[in-house]
């Protein structure tokens, strides 16, 4: 197994990502599409990557556009010492040159599938809470291709319906989205503007997702103590606006540990072989 960094671009947008690939070539791929702020890409890198390519898989990880290299947050969210290395060597101080907004963000499956789908006869993506949205939004809306794309499975997710005060907009708080800690861990467009963005979001996924192609399996990994979302939001989802589509599989063995800064809605116990059994 060998693991490499690479850049996407199409229309002017850069996506990174960080590439484990087994041994032999091979021609299945899983992209992964972290959360917000995308600490998740990491998390799922420690605990599964590196086995999922011993098992025969190439797995590409996006790390979000406007991740400041200079904070805390830069090593751990890209856990890769000589991409970092690099960007201090050449005085960057976000990645993808400069600050990013959610709007950039809902696009970079569609980057990373444009530019990888040519190589692979089957591929999955997870989306991981917010990287659901932009996994359904890259598929219905940003033009992804998608005909070698056998599974989505839309891990701890944050899709949902927009319904009022007990809706998915709820997460998408801007006071939360104002907390001094997100400024200091990613750049990225104002509170208002990313509620904007979201609520457009689940606008067009709701308004498209009949468009989601048949051929592609749908999972929905729900965390029963998700601090987060609940398996209402996932319910609603894919019986509102699936109309019954997907299966959903419940984790119920996740725990926070708040000793070093992981909620449950962080998955940091589901076994890699449980990941493997939806694949």
């Amino acid at each position: 197994m060998h693991v490499h960094w690479q850049t996407f671009e199409q229309d002017g947008q850069t996506v990174e990502a960080q590439v484990f690939h087994p041994d032999t070539p091979s021609q299945k791929l899983i992209l992964f599409c972290p959360g917000f702020p995308g600490l998740g890409a990491t998390i799922f890198e420690q605990r599964h990557a590196a086995e999922l390519a011993e098992q025969g898989y190439d797995v590409v990880v996006i790390k979000h556009a406007g991740t400041r290299l200079d904070s805390g947050f830069g090593p751990m969210a890209l856990n890769n010492a000589a991409r970092l290395a690099q960007g201090r060597r050449d005085g960057e101080v976000h990645l993808g040159g400069g600050p990013s907004s959610v709007a950039a963000w809902l696009r970079e499956p569609a980057i990373a599938l444009q530019n990888l789908h040519v190589n692979y006869a089957d591929i999955t993506v997870i989306g991981n809470s917010f990287g659901a949205v932009a996994a359904l939004w890259s598929l219905l809306v940003g033009g992804a291709p998608a005909q070698a794309i056998h599974r989505l499975i839309l891990m701890a997710g944050a899709q949902g319906v927009d319904s009022g005060a007990e809706g998915i907009m709820r997460i998408w708080n801007p006071v939360f989205l104002a907390n001094s800690v997100i400024a200091q861990s990613i750049s990225v467009d104002s509170p208002d503007s990313i509620v904007a963005t979201m609520e457009s979001a689940y606008a067009d996924i709701n308004h498209r997702a009949a468009d989601l192609p048949a051929h592609i399996a749908l999972t929905y990994l729900v965390v029963s103590n998700d601090e987060l979302l609940s398996l209402k939001d996932t319910e609603a989802f894919k019986n509102d606006v699936m109309k019954g589509r997907g299966d959903i599989v419940i984790d119920d063995m996740e725990t926070a540990y708040p000793i070093i800064g992981l909620t449950a809605h962080y998955m940091p116990n589901y076994p890699t072989n449980k990941l493997l059994e939806l694949l």
